[in-house]
């Protein structure tokens, strides 16, 4: 079975728009009064993320104005556990106890508001030596017999700082992709999948603003592939991904590491994987493939573990056909801003 072909076709860092903060001056105030004041920041290498509708946004903190909560609904529950094990009756034990299921306003700098469900997010707010853990919860729980409005929950988080304005949009021209290219980029951390559309003059393109994260971008013309990635691969990073892939299970049983990039700051590895099934699927002997990023932690020791995953392009082939070919590209890695237009053609 072939591998796919990867030709490295022209130099770079990584795709950014403009790189978030990491402390903000601001204050948490709760839902019985209490305030808490200090610097605010996130665990290193994360994002507020929040399901707003049928779409999953991930914001930088320094693109946030505000966070408001408010409970949704509240409901009275009580503790359960299975009669018997394999067994779907259940037997409730414990006093009830309150729960508020808290819906999101997050109000951005340009004064955009996104509301829904925020993912659970830790916060630390320092106040010198003094710092504080505040978990972000949908869903919080109270005391057995308490009521709601014992439930205590982050009401509003304010910042005293100007947060960094984020169009819902951003404009890519490249000018180096074959006509009506399908555009794909994803944003670092989260790994969301940011499609791109046409628009105007060919080359051009719109896609979903990644709000302040840096982001990966890959490009599809026919089967042909290509991604923005480094032109010198880490061999040690490759050798490294390409190990933890063979000792882990997955439907894709041929799965070739393409790229490895590390992100030292945040101890995270992200890998370029080119997964195919080999084996025999039901209803068909067609071989489904994905293109894919993955997201590592990296320990102390060096050892990793898979953090996340997302797909940039899909598809399937048949059984005695060659994958499809995949390139790596230095412009699409390397993009340059001007006049708010991310191009692959400057310097």
């Amino acid at each position: 079975m072939k591998t796919p072909s990867l030709k490295i076709i022209s130099a770079g860092l990584l795709v950014s728009v403009a790189a978030s903060a990491q402390e903000r001056p601001g204050k948490v105030e709760f839902s019985d009064s209490n305030i808490l004041s200090g610097t605010i920041s996130l665990t290193p290498g994360s994002q507020l993320k929040i399901q707003a509708g049928p779409k999953v946004r991930v914001l930088a903190l320094d693109r946030v104005a505000e966070l408001r909560f408010a409970p949704e609904r509240q409901e009275m529950e009580r503790a359960w556990r299975f009669k018997e094990a394999g067994q779907t009756a259940k037997e409730f034990f414990g006093d009830p106890y309150p729960v508020l299921y808290l819906a999101t306003t997050v109000t951005l700098g340009d004064g955009e508001k996104i509301s829904g469900h925020l993912y659970t997010t830790v916060l630390y707010v320092a106040a010198g030596d003094d710092v504080r853990k505040v978990i972000l919860l949908a869903k919080q729980r109270g005391q057995e017999d308490g009521k709601y409005e014992s439930v205590v929950y982050p009401k509003i988080i304010s910042f005293g700082d100007t947060a960094a304005k984020t169009e819902a949009t951003m404009r890519l021209k490249l000018s180096g992709l074959p006509a009506q290219s399908e555009v794909v980029g994803i944003s670092r951390g989260a790994l969301v999948r940011l499609t791109a559309e046409p628009r105007g003059a060919n080359g051009e393109y719109e896609m979903p603003s990644p709000l302040g994260e840096k982001f990966f971008l890959a490009a599809k013309s026919g089967t042909n592939m290509t991604v923005g990635w480094p032109a010198a691969p880490d061999q040690k990073l490759v050798a490294l991904i390409q190990s933890a892939l063979t000792n882990s299970e997955d439907f894709f049983d041929d799965r070739r590491v393409l790229g490895a990039v590390a992100d030292t700051a945040n101890s995270e590895i992200y890998s370029l994987v080119f997964a195919r099934r080999k084996g025999k699927t039901y209803g068909t002997s067609n071989q489904t493939w994905r293109l894919e990023l993955y997201r590592w932690k990296q320990d102390d020791d060096g050892r990793v573990m898979l953090a996340g995953r997302n797909y940039f392009f899909r598809g399937t082939t048949a059984e005695n056909q060659p994958p499809p070919p995949v390139e790596l590209s230095e412009k699409l890695w390397n993009l340059h801003p001007a006049d708010g237009v991310w191009s692959d053609d400057g310097p």
